[in-house]
């Protein structure tokens, strides 16, 4: 199976495609790798360098897939970090033609806004995008908890000083909200009982969790 995959490239460490790719293909994917930056380092650094690929660029590179006939044979697209809202809109349309082709391809979103201690790294209008017009495509959503806190209204802080099931409370009103989520995954996640030294990942469904 293929996986269109449109995220951000770092040339070091490992996040975004720097990250996504080869476990994926390391478990029999085909991965079709989309940059939409191309950075130095992640921007939870101090400082990074290095562009932020232009929409009609990535349209460019999505075209010249579609001419090539990889649209039906593509299970799933899987989007990450934007680098501006206008990529976000190239990416939404993506999702869209590729359904056209194969309607039993789902769209996994990765919503990078930010993170505890870092807060937002990313550029103005990109999480008003992602809440109205890149979640409700969504089959399957992976924010962290800080994520998940502003997708959701919450005070950054707020679902880590409570217990887990606030969490989940938080998960399901993302899908309340983008109908079409089977499942939203918190990565990061850490609540008012969890040790010290431990870090938690939350799956959340439609009736478990």
């Amino acid at each position: 199976m293929s996986i269109l995959s449109i995220q951000s490239h770092v040339a070091f460490g490992h996040v975004g495609n720097a990250a996504a790719t080869f476990p994926l293909q390391r478990l029999g994917f085909d991965v079709w790798p989309v940059h939409t930056v191309m950075f130095s380092n992640h921007t939870g650094y101090a400082d990074f360098a290095g562009p932020v690929v232009d929409a009609v660029d990535i349209r460019a590179v999505i075209d010249g897939l579609e001419r090539r006939g990889a649209f039906p044979a593509c299970a799933a697209v899987l989007s990450g970090y934007l680098g501006s809202a206008s990529i976000g809109e190239v990416v939404r349309d993506t999702v869209r033609r590729v359904r056209a082709a194969n309607p039993a391809a789902l769209y996994i979103c990765d919503p990078v806004i930010g993170d505890t201690g870092t807060g937002i790294y990313v550029a103005a209008g990109i999480p008003g995008l992602l809440r109205r017009g890149i979640l409700p495509e969504a089959d399957l959503a992976l924010p962290n908890q800080f994520e998940l806190e502003l997708l959701t209204g919450h005070a950054p802080g707020a679902l880590a000083a409570a217990p887990a099931a606030d969490t989940v409370a938080a998960a399901r009103a993302l899908m309340r909200a983008a109908p079409r989520l089977q499942a939203v995954i918190v990565t990061s996640a850490h609540h008012c009982d969890t040790p010290a030294d431990s870090i938690e990942m939350i799956a959340v469904g439609r009736s478990d969790a």
